[in-house]
């Protein structure tokens, strides 16, 4: 172990992190997103370095042999046989939002540049994408428009659909700072859940589940009313208001508060924090963005922003990234559509310049299928390689009974540090390095570059992800396009293709780490890259799925573990009050189904069943809220009730609203009462 500094590799905050040579973890003070402050997630992390590790590379032809161990030369050769047999568009390639900024850069590369193929997709599918389509939308370009000094001086913060104190809790403790130490300011959480951030919030608004499109639309309504909205900002930088406001007629606060089942007092009460604020921040994450209705949930928090003015010194729309580079991914566009410095392949001008710069041939104008439409097409038998790196869909998608039977169906490739229940399903495993073992970059949420340098060697012969492409790439003749001899070769280029963009990291380099890219406010003259200069409003229109069942099951994360606990799941400090797999029930809603808490039910839908333990809390009556992490030794999977539905937009699945009814198990065969 030796003494080094590294970004968090959990959430989106960013956080700078310092480990001593005794494999202490401590946060970092010269670092600007969290100023030494951490959570209690990253201090275990040296002692789940070793557990459950894949050591060496692994291959069964068959799934019903035992996994052989083989050498790295063999498993290039596999892949090179299949990927040279097969076409291009019978291969997809899905990553993660986890990996460092050189990792997927140097995919996407080998997918989009060498194989010609765009059939690629990360995680942050399911979770950023809808973030990502509004802020484009509405602002011409990704990235967050402010920065985590705003939460400084500003005096109303909101959050709907997200319970940052959990998902994101280094951020919601500056909320809370600013709170403290400032008069005057005001914490609201807007949910169906009351969670830990609606506990610790001045006001909780709970809504029905899915109609946030319809409260935030109502908002605009009462500040058209009431005289609030900015009309010099209006006028001055965006379009497309009347024909927003036209639709926002549709619901007044008495109609809204009907449908959201909320008070009327409350959508005025939102109105009023944008219209008298001295600056407003609105954060959200997940609760916005899972959902069929999620880029309209995402442009009606964005046309309350613009219809008031609030942005730079007066506020900001703050999108929470899920994950801990996320935003690297986007830098590098490691989605479907994606090409580096957020350019785009449909683009005839972005496609131009990146094959002039990697010196190929042609880029597909066409984006690839989304992950879940690639589970369609593995069904068909149209893709027949499935190359999963840092990711665990088997747990994370939904609709779990049709992707169990597509990785059961293709030629699965697994690359990952841990063993996890996707691995069940391989037939090739490549042991990859993780942070802590190789050298990189991630960009926070608010986007800010650090540095990860290694503190250990890399784990039995895992190798960096970036270098296992590279070997592949020059076995098949890509020499030229992969010279790499480090990561700060692949960063080197990488960069070069950001100078002039929105994302310009052209002047940095590894020893000028951490830094930031964009001004402190990304339109600080309200000029945006948009045809006409301006911000866009866009109708944000209402509709909820049409889903049979009692209930509505909404799904989210545990408090101190991360994803699917392919690595917080093996600490058992982290473990403690997490488990077993629990359902939150509203008393009422359980008492009438003569349930009692840690009574064991069957959670069913018509996609599948899963048996959980009832607790109980401040739930929306008609809604439950079940955690969706966990690994194939808890039990049955969460998202084995969720419906594969997505945006039609942004292409993310609705993966928190499903019809469920909850039946009680009379003779368990498992009873808890506490900690597992």
């Amino acid at each position: 172990m030796r003494d080094t500094t590294f970004q968090c590799p959990y959430c989106g905050v960013g956080c700078g992190l310092y480990i001593d040579e005794k494999g202490r973890v401590k946060g970092d003070f010269e670092h600007p997103a969290n100023r030494g402050d951490l959570c209690k997630k990253p201090l275990y992390l040296p002692k789940v370095y070793d557990r459950g590790r894949v050591e060496k590379p692994m291959y069964r032809k068959d799934r019903s042999d035992p996994f052989r161990e083989i050498s790295w030369e063999e498993a290039y050769t596999i892949l090179k046989e299949k990927l040279t047999k097969l076409s291009p568009e019978e291969t997809y390639f899905y990553i993660s939002g986890q990996l460092l900024t050189e990792d997927s850069y140097t995919i996407n590369k080998f997918v989009k540049g060498f194989l010609r193929t765009n059939n690629i997709d990360a995680n942050s599918r399911l979770c950023m994408t809808t973030a990502v389509t509004a802020y484009k939308l509405a602002f011409g370009s990704d990235g967050v428009p402010c920065t985590y000094e705003d939460i400084d001086d500003a005096d109303a913060f909101l959050f709907i659909g997200s319970n940052a104190s959990i998902t994101h809790p280094v951020l919601f403790k500056r909320v809370l700072k600013r709170r403290r130490e400032t008069e005057h300011v005001v914490v609201v959480t807007v949910d169906p859940v009351e969670t830990e951030t609606a506990r610790k919030s001045d006001l909780f608004i709970q809504l029905r589940a899915g109609t946030d499109t319809v409260f935030l639309n109502s908002v605009l309504y009462v500040l058209q009313e009431e005289g609030w909205l900015d009309l010099y900002f209006i006028d001055k930088y965006t379009e497309g208001f009347e024909r927003v406001l036209e639709y926002a007629r549709k619901f007044p606060p008495e109609t809204a508060a009907s449908i959201c089942d909320v008070k009327v007092e409350d959508i005025f009460l939102i109105a009023k924090l944008f219209a008298h604020s001295e600056k407003l921040i609105s954060f959200w994450c997940q609760g916005l963005n899972q959902s069929a209705n999620g880029t309209m949930k995402n442009l009606a928090l964005l046309n309350l922003h613009l219809a008031t003015g609030r942005l730079n010194g007066r506020g900001c729309p703050f999108s929470l990234t899920g994950q801990p580079n996320a935003m690297g991914g986007r830098e590098v566009g490691y989605l479907s559509n994606g090409l580096p410095g957020y350019r785009d392949v449909r683009n005839e001008e972005d496609r131009e310049f990146m094959e002039k710069f990697w010196g190929v041939e042609k880029i597909e104008p066409e984006p690839g299928p989304t992950i879940t439409e690639a589970i369609d097409l593995i069904l068909e038998d149209r893709i027949k390689l499935l190359w999963v790196v840092g990711t665990n869909p088997a747990v994370s998608m939904p609709e779990l009974s049709k992707v169990r039977e597509a990785l059961d169906k293709v030629f699965l490739v697994v690359q990952d540090p841990y063993w996890n229940d996707t691995c069940e399903f391989a037939n090739l495993i490549l042991p990859s390095a993780q942070l802590g073992e190789k050298k990189g970059v991630m960009t926070g949420s608010d986007r800010t570059l650090t540095l990860c340098s290694p503190f250990r060697e890399p784990y039995g012969e895992s190798k960096p992800d970036w270098l296992i492409f590279t070997e592949l790439a020059r076995s098949m003749g890509g020499g030229r396009l992969f010279p790499y001899m480090s990561p700060e070769d692949i960063f080197n280029e990488f960069k070069r293709t950001t100078e002039g963009r929105l994302c310009d990291i052209s002047d940095l380099s590894y020893d000028k780490l951490p830094a930031r890219w964009g001004d402190r406010w990304l339109y600080g003259e309200f000029s945006f890259p948009t045809g006409s200069g301006r911000a866009r409003f866009h109708e944000a229109k209402f509709e909820l799925p049409n889903e049979e069942g009692l209930f509505v099951l909404i799904t989210g994360r545990l408090k101190n573990q991360w994803h699917t606990m392919t690595r917080t799941g093996k600490s058992p400090e982290l473990l403690k009050g997490e488990v077993p797999p629990y359902v939150v029930m509203n008393p009422d809603d359980a008492r009438e189904l003569g349930i009692e808490e840690w009574d064991v039910v069957n959670l069913i839908s018509k996609r599948g069943e899963v048996e959980r333990l009832v607790k109980f809390g401040n739930m929306k009556r008609g809604h439950i809220f079940a955690p969706f992490g966990y690994p194939k030794e808890f039990g049955e999977q969460t998202n084995l009730l969720i419906s594969d539905r997505t945006d039609p937009l942004s292409k993310e699945p609705d993966l928190k609203y499903a019809g469920v009814n909850v039946v009680k198990v009379e003779n368990p065969d498992r009873v808890w009462k506490g900690d597992l």
